[in-house]
């Protein structure tokens, strides 16, 4: 009796022992589940605002958007300034942040052919599946059109300069518009449109409205108005000529903004496109 009970304490025991592999195996294969899993899904975080500012050909013509992103960081406002012909790796690079849960409210800001590649960019950025929330373009050169994932455009752009051009509604875009003709001041031209002190103050207005980069614009003037309210099936017609004023809802800035009998009328150039 005494033989069987001893029997049965050693086979306890060797059960017991058994059981410890079987055990740190089972904490491991969980350990490595939650890793894959963490590594499947990133913590998503939003870094705020951040200001791409495009150049013209050659950054010769281009020195206001310089003084932009000055501006722009010295107002609390995170910026970087680049030839327009880094669009697609500056595309490339937020899409890779955007994988590893890095986000932010981009913002696209070009003057001429740094206008173009702004939509270029952001048509680059919805293969992402990345959202802009606003695009500020000065006198762009080519018949560019704003993508689905574009949220507001606006554009400021002298119409008898011989260079600039009004933006179109692309397949899918359902966002707000706002071609700003300038061509009655006769002193803006295609290089020095960029520089021009009022038209920085309402960009800046324009970037803190979407918040995540600054304190709220002071509603102490009035932005551009005749905002374009045409839909997207709208984008087959004929390019219209000037239509009724509609005030656009646009932030309000300290600056002077261009005064009615100065801004031009507002275009909707619907059948644009790259």
């Amino acid at each position: 009796m005494a033989r069987f009970g001893r029997f049965l304490a050693a086979a306890s025991v060797a059960v017991s022992l058994s059981a410890v592999p079987a055990l740190a195996q089972d904490k491991n294969q969980g350990e490595i589940v939650l890793a894959q899993a963490s590594k499947r899904a990133p913590a998503v975080r939003n870094t705020g605002t951040h200001v791409y500012v495009l150049r013209g050909f050659m950054d010769i013509f281009s020195t206001g958007m310089d003084d932009l992103n000055g501006k722009l960081n010295r107002s609390g406002i995170r910026s970087s300034v680049h030839n327009h012909s880094e669009f697609g790796v500056l595309a490339e690079q937020i899409g890779d942040r955007y994988r590893r849960g890095i986000r932010e409210n981009v913002v696209i800001v070009g003057h001429s052919l740094g206008a173009n590649d702004a939509f270029s960019m952001a048509d680059r950025l919805n293969d992402f599946g990345i959202s802009v929330p606003l695009i500020i373009t000065f006198d762009p050169t080519a018949n560019m059109s704003a993508g689905r994932n574009v949220q507001r455009v606006v554009n400021f752009y002298s119409s008898t300069n011989g260079w600039g051009t009004s933006i179109g509604r692309g397949p899918g875009f359902r966002g707000s518009l706002s071609n700003v003709d300038l061509s009655r001041r006769g002193e803006v031209g295609h290089t020095d449109i960029d520089k021009s002190p009022a038209l920085h103050s309402q960009s800046i207005g324009y970037i803190r409205s979407i918040g995540g980069g600054g304190r709220a614009a002071p509603a102490t003037a009035e932005a551009p108005k005749q905002e374009s309210k045409q839909d997207g099936a709208a984008a087959a017609k004929p390019a219209e000529t000037a239509q009724a004023p509609v005030k656009d809802m646009g932030p309000q800035t300290t600056a002077a903004a261009p005064k009615p009998e100065t801004a031009g009328t507002e275009t909707a150039a619907s059948s644009k496109s790259n």
